[in-house]
């Protein structure tokens, strides 16, 4: 097989795992990885709260008569410093939440329609009529807010606990049958062009992460002994913690098709989370829900976690993410550079001896051991290694596929611009839109077409045998093709390395050219 061959062998290889990639995707459990500390926040004391309710005249009151209530709903808005992070409803006819705005996000990028609601229909089935002496509005700013909830006839009680800076609260109950279950169809769908059949499932940690589609959940099934159970979408999740023992007991129950799944947790005290599956976050909360966030295979997902790290972290100060990636891609390739230069050099001295080769092999056709042993010879003479044009390109693919884990799936991309007609990295680009699906399309992306371009100019550079040309043109139509359907976070990150690899191909093929190269090396 000839180092072009590789070389192509190596991209379809590449090529097909990413779409593979792409296809299970949603499919995936995450595997078990290392314990990190336990960052949930303890109980509440009663006296902490910040905003007083008064329990005591709540607690002593005699049941009253239906007829003489009246519900209504107490807003509670959650902020980080000055800024609101949650607008919530808890209403005291169901003593449960039936809003949850997540007031940073949009509820479909682009839509203009407000606000992202977790809470499509209420939470919880906890009775019908409660009474509190909360206000009609609790701000969560300075410290823990608690409201306290009692049923009409006294023998049912719930109380919330709100921190600030958390998607969340710690839920108590009392007089209940122990069981706190989330109801389905809570989540809504945020995103556009999904296929709601693989858009929301259950997720559980139980000696390790493992998830199903709500498509796929036909009977009530208890999962075990389990450190949380969650309810998801892609970018969002309602997250159940028992706060009673570190583990317990937990059901995913049916749920309808293109709906989110119900769950449940055997607890009567359990700390909420109800917010974006941002890594981050997660990972301060603890209980290894930072899991929940796919970030690939082992080893991919370590490399995976770097590369977040990085955009996250070093490179905070830029907040346009599209540049960030521009960043990283020039980054990564200066990392990389001594393995791409060893390939290219490789590849451009096969280009020059090809002649030779044609000779060999033109000599020997009828002596194939011979031919070996003169194509050996030729390689040794002029310090070429057939095998070099290949195996960098192969080393490379773990970065490859840790990027796209890391584009597809961090929540920080959500509505993402970058400049233009780019206004979402997490999703495809496309500047012309199609009616129906084509071919699996739903339009076309001119960032795709000018990836497939500048593929096409480097695999004209890197072509060493001229029998294989068709595939200068094969590769980039099938690269495109796939990169109309990928994040164009992702799209944006191989053009621009496919940019940087054509210049470092050009200054390496002009000093072979020149004979720089090869008196530098000597």
């Amino acid at each position: 097989m000839s180092d072009q061959n590789r070389f192509l062998l190596a991209m379809v290889l590449m090529a097909g795992v990413l779409f593979l990639s792409w296809q299970l995707n949603n499919d995936k459990s995450v595997p078990e990885a290392a314990m990190v500390s336990d960052g949930v926040m303890p109980a509440t004391e009663p006296g902490d709260y910040t905003e007083p309710v008064v329990r005591d005249s709540l607690e002593k009151r005699e049941p009253i008569d239906a007829g003489e209530f009246e519900s209504r709903t107490v807003t509670v808005l959650v902020y980080e410093d000055d800024e609101l992070m949650v607008t919530a409803g808890v209403s005291t006819m169901t003593g449960s939440v039936e809003t949850w705005r997540l007031e940073r996000y949009e509820n479909v990028p682009g839509s203009g329609n407000g606000a992202v609601n977790l809470a499509g229909d209420e939470w919880m089935n906890l009775g019908n009529g409660f009474l509190t002496d909360a206000p009609d509005t609790l701000r969560v700013k300075n410290g823990p807010v608690i409201l306290d909830l009692v049923s009409l006839d006294g023998n049912r009680k719930v109380r919330y606990t709100f921190q600030p800076e958390f998607y969340g609260f710690l839920l108590e109950k009392s007089g209940y049958d122990g069981i706190t279950v989330l109801n389905g169809g809570v989540i809504p769908v945020s995103e556009s062009n999904v296929d709601v059949g693989r858009y929301f499932r259950a997720q559980w940690n139980s000696d390790k992460v493992k998830s199903r589609k709500s498509g796929d959940i036909d009977t009530e099934d208890r999962v075990g002994n389990v450190k949380w159970i969650a309810a998801r979408s892609k970018y969002f999740g309602i997250v159940l913690m028992p706060e009673s023992s570190e583990r317990a007991y937990a059901v995913v129950y049916p749920s309808e098709k293109g709906k989110s799944p119900s769950v449940g947790i055997l607890d009567d005290r359990v700390r909420v989370y109800a917010g974006p599956l941002d890594y981050g976050v997660l990972r301060e909360l603890g209980r290894d829900t930072h899991l929940m966030v796919d970030f690939g295979w082992p080893v991919i997902r370590d490399i995976g976690r770097l590369l977040f790290w990085f955009c996250t972290s070093v490179l905070s100060f830029v907040e346009n993410w599209g540049l960030k990636i521009i960043i990283l891609s020039i980054v990564l390739k200066l990392v990389l550079l001594p393995l791409t230069t060893k390939s290219f050099r490789s590849m451009a001295k096969l280009r020059q001896v090809q002649p030779r080769i044609k000779e060999i092999q033109e000599k020997y056709k009828s002596d194939p051991k011979a031919m070996q042993a003169a194509m050996q010879k030729l390689y040794k003479e002029e310090g070429v290694n057939p095998l070099g044009g290949c195996l960098p390109l192969l080393m490379q693919m773990p970065v490859f596929l840790a990027l796209y884990r890391v584009l597809a799936n961090s929540v920080q991309l959500r509505g993402a611009g970058f400049m233009l007609w780019i206004t979402d990295l997490s999703t495809p680009e496309m500047i012309i839109r199609f009616p129906e699906r084509f071919m699996g399309l739903s339009g076309i992306g001119l960032l795709p077409v000018l990836m497939g371009i500048s593929m096409f100019l480097q695999q004209k550079m890197s072509t060493v045998d001229q029998s294989q040309k068709s595939m200068t043109y094969i590769m980039p139509i099938f690269m495109t093709y796939l990169f109309m359907r990928f994040p164009a976070g992702l799209t944006l990150y191989w053009f621009v390395n496919n940019l940087l690899t054509i210049a470092q191909q050009k200054i390496i093929n002009d000093r072979l050219e020149t004979g720089a190269d090869t008196a530098e090396r000597r």
